[in-house]
């Protein structure tokens, strides 16, 4: 809030003090404050540094000094308390006295302050800096105020007109000189000290402290604060994964820390993600001001917040604890069930999260939320479990709550997680139509997906609902291949079946993954942390695909592999075979819960849906087991030239097209026992060249064109041992030519037929 006076003239200052009055006129329970205070100023004053030495001295010092509420946290320093050389070490440095200039008292209190830190780090899981102030103010009250919260003193700080340069041990002897030379020194009595120490405080709580409106924490008791939680209702919907996490704001709140515009700010971002897209920069922005409170926008300019100050001054998470718990959805659930339950495994973790919000109908915003837990050291994984640091412990002891959750959608929770939706009775459907409704997912209904389709391309309505029946028969593995003769259409099949899915929806949800030989690990899918750059991770198209349809839970996406055994699809499939049939999730990596944007892990979508084209010749692999027996087969060998769609559609003339149409169903006849015909995008070229060679002004023949294009384009696959199947196959080619007249063709087939007389095998490439 506004201070209604002046803090940082003297007049201001002045009379805020004398509005706050003298402890006797404060009520019941600051003067008890005082009374308290003033205690532990005698009882240390008053020890030797023997006494100081003993283990019990210490704990009362460290955990119940009475200078602050705030802060005695649950960060326990038992082990540090246990080792006599600390104890030594700390009552040795404690006797040393305060200096009496300003600056060599802020030289020495921050470097105490240093050096108790580093003393303790061994014994802690996480440094206690709030503790550690509260001991430098019970050692030397003539230099330090009760304020433990570092951004609460940032914010008096620069009221008062100090210097933001300024770390927290100046902060405490710059605001104590300043009221010391305006108010005149204590008298040295510990109950005087006590009341000069509460003071800053009281000037925060009453002047400075953020509007009602604003504030996470209510005053309590003189020194003493608690949480102010928001409903679920109002509450913002998780944590945002971005790159970096708690260390990444660091850095951020370092380079924020003087003001700069949102260009330098995104400048800044970019130069810590170069691939990170202008949107992308964007949204960590966001993330800083919005779900972490860490900046503001002032003006033209982004700034800390107090917040944002006490955690770049402390480097402590524990500064953004009000703010998690009163302010994110779900971060409160998460701590008191771990208080409750000690180790908890990440999946029932998860599932405690979705509950807080049925909005989130995937996993990331839970994994999210503990991807941020984890990189502030409130939560560490043991196994497949996670549990509460100490610094988790602390944030547990200040919720006073029980955490809300958010109503339940209007569609029933499933008992079953595999098992269907029930279809309201309004949407039920004639028992002979596919319901709108599979296991969740939103899908057209049958026929609309067979006109979709049959309008692109003449497929019989049998495959298409062959296909169809094959994707949706269990519930979480939609997994379908496409074999047979090259050219017969697999590829337009499952492009346009996927179209027909998505009807009304994102081209986003189709993706056309050409495979490539050469994929001998998951990496090629699922990408990698860059090796050359390890606080980085190589995405792929894949991954950002399955990512999209994790959260997008209520709509098919579906991946359509092509020429997927151009490589081994068990190698290169490996996490998803294994996933789609027994629903574990798909490890990632096996960083952070939350590396450069990508969990740790993902649970396989039950919307993804995946159809391989395969075709089999020597330049691809078969399929194994443990690949047919996750998907549905299908074979293309049988083609209908009758049903071929574009019959008369390009500029032949008739006669020649119908003669062009006859021969190649002869060879079609010949060739299809030997499993060497051929699909209609031969059909397509064989077409097209005519058609080119007709109308673009060539002295070519229409016989010689046929000729040419059919020597081209049908007898290259012609190959094999020999066999009756064969030799029957090249002897109705070879007839079949020489009736046409289409002698070169004839001759390349007289070729072969001689080739697998004298050598016991044929082919075209010689």
């Amino acid at each position: 809030m506004m201070s209604i006076y002046d803090l940082a003239s003297e007049s201001g200052l002045r009379t805020a003090a004398e509005t706050i009055g003298s402890s006797s006129t404060w009520d019941e329970d600051g003067q008890q404050w005082i009374r308290e205070l003033a205690e532990t100023i005698r009882w240390v004053r008053s020890s030797d540094e023997t006494q100081r030495g003993t283990r019990e001295f210490q704990r009362r010092l460290w955990d119940d000094n009475h200078v602050a509420a705030i802060g005695q946290g649950n960060i326990a320093i038992d082990r540090a308390l246990d080792d006599a050389g600390f104890r030594q070490r700390f009552a040795a440095r404690s006797m040393e006295p305060l200096p009496v200039s300003v600056e060599e008292r802020l030289r020495f209190l921050s470097a105490l302050y240093q050096d108790l830190t580093k003393q303790i780090e061994p014994f802690v899981r996480s440094t206690p800096h709030l503790k550690v102030f509260r001991v430098l103010a019970a050692l030397y009250p003539d230099a330090m105020t009760t304020i433990a919260s570092v951004g609460a003193l940032a914010k008096l700080t620069a009221a008062m007109g100090g210097e933001r340069t300024l770390d927290s041990a100046g902060r405490h002897v710059w605001v104590r000189h300043r009221l010391d030379s305006l108010l005149g020194a204590p008298d040295g009595s510990p109950s005087a000290l006590a009341e000069r120490m509460a003071l800053a405080w009281l000037l925060y709580e009453r002047f400075v402290q953020p509007p009602p409106s604003e504030r996470t924490e209510k005053v309590t008791g003189p020194g003493q604060t608690q949480l102010l939680p928001l409903s679920a209702a109002r509450r913002r919907r998780g944590l945002t994964a971005i790159k970096g996490l708690f260390p990444g704001l660091l850095s951020a709140l370092e380079f924020i820390h003087d003001g700069v515009t949102r260009e330098e700010l995104l400048d800044f971002l970019h130069s810590s993600a170069p691939d990170s897209k202008v949107s992308s920069l964007g949204v960590m922005i966001n993330v800083y001001r919005s779900d972490l409170g860490a900046i503001r926008l002032e003006g033209d300019r982004y700034v800390l917040t107090e917040r944002g100050e006490s955690v770049l001054e402390s480097q402590d998470p524990s500064d953004l604890a009000d703010w998690l718990l009163t302010r994110i959805l779900g971060v409160d659930n998460v701590i008191v069930a771990l208080k409750e339950k000690g180790p908890v495994p990440t999946s029932e973790l998860i599932a405690l999260l979705r509950t807080v919000n049925p909005g989130w109908t995937s996993d990331y915003a839970p994994q999210a939320i503990l991807g941020w837990l984890r990189s502030m050291g409130v939560l560490r994984a043991e196994g497949s479990a996670q549990e509460l640091t100490d610094v988790g412990r602390q944030w547990a002891t200040r919720i006073h709550w029980q955490p809300e959750s958010l109503p339940p959608d209007p569609l029933p929770p499933l008992s079953d997680p595999l098992a269907p939706v029930p279809l309201p009775s309004d949407l039920r459907t004639d028992p002979l139509e596919q319901p709108a409704v599979i296991d969740e997912i939103l899908l057209p209904k049958l026929a609309e997906i067979v006109d979709f389709v049959q309008a692109a391309g003449h497929f019989e309505r049998f495959l298409i609902e062959r296909l169809h029946f094959s994707l949706w028969a269990q519930s979480v593995r939609h997994f379908a291949i496409l074999t047979g003769l090259s050219g017969s259409g697999k590829t337009l099949l499952a492009r346009m079946y996927a179209k027909a899915l998505i009807q009304g929806g994102s081209a986003k949800q189709l993706l056309t993954l050409p495979v490539q030989p050469g994929w001998y690990d998951p990496a090629a899918l699922l990408g990698f942390t860059n090796p050359l750059r390890g606080d980085s991770y190589v995405r792929t198209a894949f991954l950002e695909f399955l990512m999209a349809a994790a959260v997008d839970s209520r709509h098919p996406y579906i991946v359509v592999l092509d020429e997927m055994n151009l490589s081994h699809p068990e190698q290169y499939m490996a996490p998803l075979l294994s996933a789609m049939e027994t629903c574990d999730a798909i490890q990632l990596h096996t960083e952070v819960e939350m590396f450069d944007g990508i969990p740790r892990e993902i649970r396989y979508p039950r919307n993804l849906v995946l159809i391989g084209t395969v075709n089999m010749d020597e330049t691809t692999h078969g399929l194994s087991d443990k690949v047919l027996d996750r998907a549905f087969v299908h074979e293309f060998w049988d083609i209908d030239l009758a049903a071929y769609p574009r019959w008369g559609t390009r500029k032949i003339d008739p006669a020649h097209e119908n003669r062009t149409r006859d021969i190649l169903t002869s060879l079609m006849r010949g060739l299809s026992p030997a499993r060497l015909h051929f699909g209609w995008r031969v059909v397509d070229d064989v077409l097209n060249f005519l058609s080119r060679a007709a109308t673009d002004g060539g002295e070519l023949s229409f016989e010689s064109a046929l000729d040419s294009v059919i020597n081209a384009k049908v007898l290259p696959k012609l190959r094999g041992e020999d066999t009756a199947r064969l030799r029957e196959a090249l002897q109705v080619c070879e007839e079949t030519l020489a009736t046409a007249g289409l002698q070169v063709s004839r001759a390349k087939i007289a070729e072969l037929r001689r080739d697998l007389e004298t050598t016991g095998s044929a082919r075209y490439w010689r």
